[in-house]
């Protein structure tokens, strides 16, 4: 046996070792078409790749901090813990191990004698250390997802993030209502204030099959109470905060703004996912308001009666209608996803973190291990290969993939999920990627039929 030849088994062994390791359940893209509503066709995932490179490349959003990662905001030197969130919700989706764990460790770093972490940290210490409910609620959810992509090394941490962020539930009159966060031992707000932008039902459906607690289920469902009572009955839209009757709060801000913008997308994800109803109704009649208005005409801020009150267009409001126009109409989904597609990356934080998010759920790769390609496509829909998909290595830096379908998507991944090379929309029955460029390494090559369906994916060495 030549040297070379055994110096490539031994690699193939290496690879086969290192994936068993470090394998992920599915890696970035995934382009799942979900059950309910409707994908935009005139956003495309190139679109989110083309954005999440320039996340990635600023150096004000993702800042390392003693062994960690922390998220980075306005304030010179601040962490607030909703960016941490997000953050922590895009790693886990695009995959990227390493910044997950980073922003996991310094999550735990700043937790605070409540359990959750501190509202406003920096990379020594806590500058607030209140908690806001959305932070730690969505931290739990990025565990959840972990679980999912990674598997059970996270299972524990998320069961006890959950059962930690249960304590921000208080009961008012029957109601399950979200505290504002906690202050010491003790939730402020509740039923007399509190932000419907903290609330995102879809999530909380997990947290009650993580944890087999059917209280998780209640405050989905009674998120629907807490929504109609604060909505505008012409245009749907919602103040930052506001009490479970639809009232002002103390705490004011009695529009709709930076927090309650983001209230589209976390109720759109509760009909995407699960067809439920209320959520369509109200992401349509919101989303219609918005399309009157015009996608490339939105502004940040406005007074519940539709009259405005901001000047700057913007991806944290444009984003979160153009995921409420998802549960509309195919015509609504495109006219939005067209104004996305057009805007450039902001590198402001705020809409940096949620652009990524709200460009997660609009190519359906903000999914959940319940989506598989029978039951997040319609099974007639579901496109069949001309043969079955064959990979094979034509030389060490050429990569083959045979029996495809046309319209298939090719995409080689590390085993850590970033992004190395991409075929889209395939024309023929098979790609060749030229991997000249390409590091020496174990890579993922996994093959989306045209309609978002994983068909395959295989461990691949490169020498």
């Amino acid at each position: 046996m030549s040297v070379t030849k055994r110096y490539h088994q031994f690699f193939l062994l290496l690879c086969f070792i290192t994936a068993t390791l470090f394998s992920q359940e599915r890696p970035f893209p995934q382009d799942f078409k979900y059950a309910y509503g409707y994908m935009p066709t005139t956003f495309k995932t190139s679109n989110l790749e083309s954005w999440y490179k320039s996340y990635k490349q600023q150096n004000n959003l993702l800042i390392e901090c003693n062994g960690g990662i922390r998220t980075g905001c306005e304030e010179n030197g601040v962490t607030k813990v909703e960016s941490m969130g997000w953050a922590m919700i895009i790693a886990a989706y695009m995959a990227d191990k390493s910044d997950f764990d980073g922003l996991y460790k310094f999550y735990k770093d700043k937790r605070q004698g409540h359990g959750m972490m501190a509202w406003k940290t920096n990379c020594n210490g806590v500058v607030d250390g209140g908690s806001a409910s959305d932070g730690d609620l969505d931290v739990a959810f990025s565990l959840v997802v972990a679980t999912w992509q990674w598997g059970d090394e996270y299972r524990s941490a998320a069961e006890k993030e959950i059962n930690t962020v249960k304590k921000l539930i208080t009961n008012c009159s029957g109601t399950s209502v979200l505290y504002g966060g906690f202050g010491g031992n003790s939730g402020y707000g509740g039923c007399n204030q509190t932000d419907i932008s903290y609330y995102t039902p879809a999530f909380f459906r997990y947290f009650a099959e993580f944890t087999d607690d059917d209280g998780w289920i209640k405050l989905a469902d009674d998120t629907y109470t807490v929504l109609d009572n604060a909505a505008n009955d012409n245009t749907g839209l919602v103040p930052n905060w506001h009490t479970l009757a639809g009232g002002q709060s103390s705490m004011g801000q009695f529009y709709y703004g930076f927090d309650a913008c983001r209230v589209p997308w976390r109720i759109a994800l509760d009909y995407l996912w699960n067809g439920n109803e209320k959520a369509k109704a109200w992401c349509t009649k919101i989303s219609n308001w918005a399309n009157k208005i015009g996608p490339n005409k939105i502004v940040d801020g406005y007074n519940l009666d539709g009259s405005s009150t901001g000047r700057y267009h913007n991806m944290s409001y444009v984003g979160g209608f153009a995921v409420a126009a998802m549960c509309n109409s195919q015509e609504v989904a495109d006219a939005f996803g067209s104004e996305i597609a057009s805007m450039r990356f902001d590198s402001y934080w705020y809409h940096a973190f949620l652009g990524t998010c709200y460009m997660l759920a609009m190519t359906g790769n903000m999914w959940n291990s319940d989506m598989t390609a029978t039951s997040s496509t319609p099974r007639a829909n579901i496109a069949k290969p001309a043969a079955a998909e064959t990979v094979r290595m034509l030389s060490t830096r050429n990569l083959a993939v045979s029996g495809l379908s046309r319209g298939s998507t090719v995409t080689l991944t590390s085993l850590s999920g970033q992004l190395v090379q991409r075929s889209a929309n395939v024309p023929g029955t098979e790609a060749v990627m030229n991997l000249s460029s390409v590091k020496n390494g174990c890579y993922l090559v996994s093959i989306t039929g045209g309609n978002g369906s994983l068909l395959r994916s295989e461990v691949v060495s490169v020498y």
